[in-house]
């Protein structure tokens, strides 16, 4: 079986688990939820969730979309991301390989950090008497496409002054 696979039999078996543990049912929409999650790479969106359940040509409702991804969170098998912008993000962690992401303040655009020494950094930093579950680095200033936009503003309104 590859990777992709064992993964994917692995977050299964951790979710029945999660959901047998709290007396929660086992539904066919909750599992082709999380199959259509560890199938996606990055962050997403419900909106995005929707579209790929769309492309399975599996339809589950937006509410059952929201309420399962609340139990995956719970589940420690997704998380949410404290993202600025108005959707709430969302992405897999049942790896434990560091995230690390940078956040531009004005569009809210989002992109991923890859940096092998900052990915190290993390995986090194072992703190005491605290359990990690998963580690995630947020950056948060101005993307080039912001600040190209704030000094042509700037010098328009320096001509007009």
């Amino acid at each position: 079986m590859s990777d992709k696979g064992n993964l994917q039999e692995n977050v299964k078996e951790q979710f029945r688990q999660y959901l047998l543990a709290n007396g929660l049912r086992q539904t066919k929409e909750r599992f082709a939820i999380l199959h259509a999650i560890y199938e996606t790479e990055g962050v997403f969106t419900i909106e995005d969730l929707q579209h790929i359940m769309q492309v399975y040509r599996f339809h589950v409702s937006t509410n059952t979309l929201y309420l399962t991804t609340q139990l995956l969170v719970q589940a420690n098998l997704l998380i949410r991301h404290p993202f600025s912008s108005s959707a709430a993000t969302f992405e897999r962690i049942a790896d434990d390989r560091p995230r690390s992401y940078q956040i531009c303040s004005h569009c809210h655009h989002i992109t991923r950090i890859k940096s092998k020494e900052l990915a190290t950094s993390l995986e090194t930093y072992h703190p005491r008497s605290f359990a990690v579950s998963h580690r995630i680095v947020y950056v948060y200033g101005t993307c080039t496409s912001c600040q190209r936009q704030m000094r042509k503003q700037l010098k328009l309104a320096q001509g007009q002054s």
